[in-house]
């Protein structure tokens, strides 16, 4: 069966479903043709045998054999059909009826005018079915083969063919033969077209389902493409964020140079100044080196609380009593404790020297956002400054100084330890932010 489903591949069907569709055994259609030739033939039986003996007087033996003999490979087929046998049963009920019919015309002297001569199409189209056309093919050349030697032994006389017929025969019998042998052939082209259909749907179903399954690929292929074009991004854009990084702490590491230079250059006007401008600048020095010597001893941090311990010490003091500081509830960050304390207190500090002699002076500490990203701020309505104190801000003694302004170069100094950044928003008049990420 397996080289008559390859075969019929061939026989113009899609290809598909050509292997679905063929051979007709291979999803139980053979059963269906089993039972209705085993029908035809039961009925066949009582009528020819009534129709003879009603018109000649007699049982017609032979036209009874023939039915008889249809009707018993029938059941055998479909016994071995369901059994599993299904290309035996398939070649035993072509072989039957080929058989059957062939001697039935020798036997009876009919030849090529016997009516049982038509079962030869249903033979025919039987063996299409089962085992393709190349086996079709070889029978339908062996039936051709039959019938000339039919058409011979009539020329000779062996046989009387169709004078013998019109003496012995009659034509009901004749049409009875040729209605059933048509019925039964009409009946297995419909049970093989619906086959057909069925087989055919289920095809185009399951290609449907292998398209839908396609184009769900190829989305998640497109959305996987994505993802790892964005996944590329990012990567590139925190190799970039690292390059900066390296190069801020670079420089922050260049400017503590200068200023052991600058410090260096200017003890002497230090000195000349007095011992407490000497004590705030070796505390200063000593405070800017052991950020960047000591490891960080990170935690959960409360920015809130360290704000208001700021806070609560400047108060105490007279000069910021009048002050009004404001800490905004929930700041939240990660990093050393003692570091992120100072980072306050320098900038709040800072900011409450800034301001102490405006008309109100107020400072705030809260969060934000700047350039898209998340941040903490300290904020002071002092008076500002201008585009170039901004520049020299976080160059404490790059003008020689006596009393140097370390707060800011400290507190960016300890955001840039643990992987932040410091900047300043300042103009005359307005006032003074100062903007600072710890990590989350």
């Amino acid at each position: 069966m397996q080289a008559a489903s390859e075969t019929q591949q061939s026989s113009g069907f899609p290809r598909g479903i050509a292997r679905e569709v063929t051979p007709l055994s291979m999803w139980g259609g053979d059963t269906l043709v089993y039972k209705s030739i085993f029908l035809l033939s039961l009925a066949a039986l009582p009528l020819v045998a009534v129709v003879n003996w009603r018109l000649r007087g007699v049982v017609a033996w032979p036209q009874l054999g023939l039915a008889a003999a249809t009707l018993v490979g029938s059941l055998l087929c479909h016994w071995l059909s369901v059994l599993g046998r299904r290309d035996v049963a398939a070649g035993l009920l072509v072989g039957v009826i080929w058989c059957s019919a062939t001697t039935y015309a020798l036997n009876s002297g009919y030849g090529m005018h016997s009516s049982a001569i038509f079962m030869y199409l249903p033979c025919v189209l039987y063996t299409a079915l089962f085992f393709g056309l190349i086996v079709a093919s070889a029978e339908l050349a062996l039936t051709i083969t039959a019938l000339v030697l039919m058409y011979l032994a009539e020329e000779s006389g062996q046989l009387g063919g169709a004078a013998q017929f019109a003496r012995e025969g009659t034509n009901f019998n004749f049409l009875i033969g040729v209605v059933l042998t048509s019925i039964g052939t009409l009946v297995v082209g419909v049970i093989y077209h619906r086959r057909v259909e069925r087989e055919a749907a289920r095809v185009v179903a399951e290609a449907e389902q292998r398209r839908v399954a396609m184009e769900r690929t190829q989305t998640a292929q497109a959305q996987l493409e994505t993802a790892h074009a964005a996944l590329v991004a990012a990567n590139a854009e925190l190799a970039a964020r690292g390059n900066a990084r390296r190069q801020e702490i670079a420089r922050a590491g260049r400017e503590l140079e200068l200023l052991h230079a600058a410090l260096a250059k200017d003890l002497p006007a230090a000195r000349r100044a007095g011992s407490a401008a000497m004590t705030a600048l070796l505390a200063a020095l000593e405070e800017l080196a052991s950020y960047g010597s000591r490891p960080l001893r990170n935690e959960r941090l409360d920015l809130s609380a360290l704000a208001r311990e700021a806070v609560r010490g400047l108060r105490a003091r007279p000069d910021c009593a009048h002050i009004s500081f404001e800490v905004e509830s929930g700041l939240r960050a990660f990093g050393d404790r003692e570091m992120a304390a100072a980072l306050l207190r320098h900038l709040v500090e800072r900011a409450a020297r800034a301001c102490r002699g405006e008309s109100g002076p107020w400072v705030h500490v809260g969060a934000g956002t700047l350039e898209g990203l998340p941040v903490f701020f300290v904020r002071d309505n002092g008076p500002g400054m201008s585009p170039a104190q901004r520049e020299q801000l976080f160059r404490p003694f790059g003008q020689g100084t006596a009393e140097p302004d370390t707060a800011a170069a400290c507190a960016r100094l300890i955001a840039e330890c643990h992987g932040g950044n410091l900047k300043v928003e300042s103009a005359p008049g307005k006032g003074t932010t100062f903007y600072f990420s710890l990590p989350a």
